[in-house]
């Protein structure tokens, strides 16, 4: 049961690693009071600024890359992993508009006024629409060379819950291995 539970830890931490939705957590920072018309107002502004078309297509890339390198997804047929990422895209980017509305309160919340003027004075100006520009042309590129320190991680986190609830090496293999949704070998019999 505790390898079980170690494994559901494990595969819930890959893909809130990787989640956009993550993005958007503000777990430092107590605040409770509602936003004003003017605050939300702005932050509307604020995404309209920063969230470009470019956005759509850089998460499309990013999914699509996912895919490639997802443990879980190896094994399936290159048509059907394709089909998969190509779905998964299609609805993330069905959900875009509903994401950032679900998000402008929340950010709304966060920045002042003052704060959100700044910030939208800057993203309108030439040099901050060159900015964002750039940021989603390298998104997929940056995501994708993030993604390349995940098996150590997930090695790290498989010794550290093995040490948490006393596996042999065998077990932190075998862990390791399921984390990199690689296929268990069975030992043999002798």
């Amino acid at each position: 049961m505790r390898f079980k539970i170690a494994f559901m830890a494990a595969a819930l931490m890959a893909g809130g690693l990787s989640a956009p939705a993550a993005l958007a957590s503000v777990a430092s920072q107590d605040v409770t009071a509602a936003p004003t018309a003017r605050q939300l107002e702005l932050t509307r502004r604020y995404i309209d600024l920063t969230m470009t078309e470019q956005f759509e297509d850089s998460l499309r890339q990013m999914i699509m890359a996912q895919a490639e390198i997802d443990p879980g997804a190896r094994g399936l047929p290159d048509e059907e992993r394709r089909f998969i990422a190509e779905l998964s895209a299609d609805l993330t980017a069905d959900m875009i508009p509903q994401m950032l509305e679900a998000m402008t309160p929340v950010y709304a919340r966060i920045f002042t006024e003052a704060e959100l003027e700044a910030v939208i004075a800057f993203y309108d100006s030439e040099l901050g629409k060159s900015i964002i520009e750039k940021t989603m042309t390298v998104m997929p590129e940056a995501h994708a060379a993030a993604m390349t320190v995940m098996p150590q991680l997930m090695d790290k986190m498989a010794a550290r819950m093995c040490q948490h609830y006393g596996c042999d090496a065998g077990e932190l293999r075998a862990m390791q291995g399921a984390i990199r949704g690689e296929v268990p070998v069975a030992p043999r019999r002798k």
